[in-house]
Formats: C-alpha cells, structure tokens, sequence
C-alpha cells in the first residue's frame, strides 16, 4: 500500500524523491521478519526469494548499495529499540494515548499542585518554626520540592519530543497517512508529517570499522578506527549480489582473477581463522612493500583489519567456534613475538617476513604461511594494480562469507555497543536465507 500511495508525499515524483519515507516502512517490514530470528521460527522459501529480489531490486538502482545499506541500518535501529528500549510497549495502540494522557496530567498536575500547595503551605508554618528560606521569604523546603518536579516534568517533555521524533512514530504516521485520503489532500497534514519524516535527531550507529593489525600492534591487543568508506561497501555488496550458492572463503574471487591454481591453497585450511589470519599477515605485507593508493587498497586494507579485529576481540560473530579462534590467534600471536623477536618498527618485520616467505619450509605455522602467501603474491609477474585488485576481491567475498550464523543473541548484544558491520551484513543474508550450521563444540 506504501508504493503504490499516490499521495505528494510518498510520491518519487513529489516529496519522496529519495524514497527516504518508504524506506522507513520497508526497514519496519524487514525488522519484523528479522526478528522471527530470535523466535526460531523460519520462513518459507518463497518469502526469501522474494526478499533476494528486492534486494537485487535496490541495488539496480544510483547507488543502490547505499540505499540497501540505509534500510538495513534503520532495520537494526528498530531492533534495537525492541531490545533495549520501551518503544514497542509505548507505540502499541493504547500505550501512545496512554503516555499523552500521562504527560497532559503531569504538564497540568504539577502547576496546579505547586499553586495550590504554596499558600497552604505558607498559612500553616508554626510561628516559632526555623526554617531555612531565601532573601524573599520563600521556603527552602517548598522551593527545592517545586524544582525537583519542574525538572521531572522538563525531563518527560524531552522525552515525548525524542519519542515524537522516533523511527516508531513516522512508521505510525505514514501508516496513518495512506491509510486517510484527507491526509493526502491537505498541505497542513503533509508538511508536520514530512518534517517529523526527515528529521534525524539521533545519530545511528557511529559507520565505523574497527581496525587491528597483527604486524602493526606488535601482537598487543589494540584497536584504532576508520570510516566506513562507500568503496567498501560498495565492493562488499557486488559480492554479496553474486549468486549466493557460489559464495566461498574468497576462492571464487581467486577463480574470477585467474589465481586459483596459484593462490587457493591458502583457503584450505581447517579453520576460517587461520584462513583469514594468513591472509591478514599477507595483506599487511604488501599494504607495506607496494603501497599503492587507491580504491583497491583501501577496501583490501580495511577489510583485512577489520576481519582481524574480529578474530581478536568479537570471535563470535565469525563462522568458527569462539574457543578454537580465540587458541589459534593466541597461537599465532606467540609464533610472531618468536619469530620476529628483535624487530622494532614495522619495516623490520616485513624485511624478516620476507625472508622467511623466501627460505622457511612448510611448518603449518599460520605466520610462516602468511609469510610464504605474502612473497608469493610480491613475486606476481602481474602489475601490482592486479594484486590489490584480487586482494580487495579475495576480501569482499570473505566479509560476505563469514557473514550468516545462527548466533542471533550474539548480534543483537553488540548493537548495544554500537553494532558492528559484520550485523548489518548478517541482517542482509538473513532475508536471503543463507544460514550456517552452529560451529560444533
């Protein structure tokens, strides 16, 4: 009924050019479906295909990865508020007349009670009771009483104005909207409505990406931030839009770029963990040897720190079992304080690592491996251009990959913190049905 409105508002010809509004309600829709998640019920096949069809459907789009991205983020605000907020009991049918007719008698109650009580309390003090007051006469008592509700009050106002402006509030009124033909029509509906609409008074979440680099920190753990550039989700998402049956640890993208027979053997490792701490190790090595600015680079970069920081602070949102990744990255920061022991700056465990990548054997350390992988990709015939763009390829498909899991809590206990990237992605594959068998204890 949304799309298909022919009120000015909703119109993309009118003051929904941006299908902001619409995607309100869409993210609305979505949030209700995601939280069957939380209820371990599933859908049917058909609802997911037709969710994979209306994502391919944004995508088509100018800049579509943006919008999808957008709905996901607001999709994910409304979970949250069913978790952490009283949202959804206030935004029920009674709960909103309910809270207004509790903020009208607290906005009239309060006055009246503070007019009424003072002159009572004034005419009834004992003539020979001390109490302290201020330079006019007024009692201390009855002053510090009348702010403390003053105050109460102002702190409800502030409230119902956050709540007013809520994502909850405009699905309520563009429900509203459609629903009434005499809303549609009057300019004196539609203009609080748009505003109310297109007002942001809270920012999401804070679209960032977490960092740690294994060769940088030295094995502490520590973490910086970057933005979370429109190149990575750009490239994260034409992953993602590839047929979903092909999605593998980043061996598709090896294939496409005409690698895999030189590269693929550092996919098949028992663990997605060394997997991606091999390839992290690699990555780092070149980000350092053939530093070549670009869109590339900061996608291959990015996500290679960002998967990074995963394993070492966040193991389980990833595909393994927390246990087994949180032993292997302990396992590889030993093996790196051992192996490069006396290495100071950053240059000086790259020049060791190449070394090692030269010389070492196989010893199926996951350091040494990411050391052999790094000088193979460094000894690539290929223009270095070519490596950065199999790179940021090999880690678009690997963001999208580790992606599905059946840890639902798990996500919805981080967007209490801020949320995390890889959630938005999870809410994404979600509605297409991709899902993965809990790692086995």
């Amino acid at each position: 009924m949304v799309w298909n409105c022919q009120g000015w508002l909703l119109r993309s010809g009118g003051g929904d050019e941006d299908s902001k509004l619409k995607d309100i309600c869409l993210s609305f829709s979505l949030y209700k479906l995601l939280l069957l998640r939380f209820s371990s019920y599933s859908l049917p096949k058909q609802a997911h295909e037709e969710a994979w069809k209306l994502i391919q459907h944004l995508y088509a789009e100018g800049n579509g990865y943006e919008r999808a991205f957008r709905v996901v983020e607001l999709e994910l605000s409304f979970l949250f508020d069913h978790f952490y907020t009283k949202y959804p009991t206030i935004f029920q049918q009674l709960g909103l007349k309910n809270k207004v007719i509790e903020l009208l008698l607290l906005v009239i109650g309060v006055p009246v009670m503070i007019g009424l009580c003072f002159p009572w309390y004034d005419s009834n003090r004992s003539q020979g009771e001390v109490q302290l007051a201020t330079a006019g006469g007024l009692s201390i008592d009855f002053l510090v009483t009348a702010i403390i509700l003053t105050a109460f009050t102002c702190v409800e106002l502030v409230q119902f104005f956050v709540m007013g402006i809520s994502e909850w509030m405009k699905v309520i009124l563009l429900c509203k909207y459609v629903l009434n033909n005499w809303w549609q029509e009057s300019k004196l509906m539609e203009k609080p409505i748009g505003l109310i609409c297109r007002t942001q008074f809270l920012k999401p979440w804070e679209r960032k990406l977490r960092q740690y680099s294994l060769l940088e920190s030295n094995g502490q753990k520590g973490s910086t931030t970057t933005e979370l550039s429109s190149e990575v989700k750009k490239a994260v998402f034409r992953s993602l839009m590839a047929n979903p049956e092909t999605w593998k640890n980043g061996e598709t993208s090896l294939r496409l770029n005409e690698v895999e027979d030189q590269l693929s053997w550092a996919c098949k490792f028992e663990t997605q963990t060394q997997v991606i701490l091999v390839w992290h190790v690699a990555t780092s090595m070149f980000e350092h040897t053939v530093p070549i600015l670009g869109s590339n680079f900061l996608v291959a970069t990015n996500l290679s720190k960002y998967l990074a920081y995963l394993i070492a602070f966040y193991s389980k949102l990833l595909p393994d079992h927390s246990s087994d990744s949180e032993y292997i990255f302990k396992k590889v920061i030993i093996e790196a304080r051992r192996l490069l022991k006396g290495c100071k700056t950053i240059e000086e465990r790259i020049r060791k690592l190449n070394k090692i990548g030269k010389t070492t054997k196989d010893t199926g350390k996951v350091i040494i491996q990411g050391a052999r992988l790094g000088q193979q990709l460094l000894d690539v015939e290929n223009e270095p251009n070519f490596i950065w763009k199999v790179l940021a390829e090999f880690w678009a498909e690997m963001m999208v990959y580790v992606a599905p899991s059946e840890n639902a809590i798990e996500h919805a206990e981080h967007l209490a913190m801020g949320g995390e990237f890889v959630t938005h992605l999870w809410a994404l594959v979600s509605h297409i049905g991709i899902k993965r068998e809990p790692p086995v204890e």
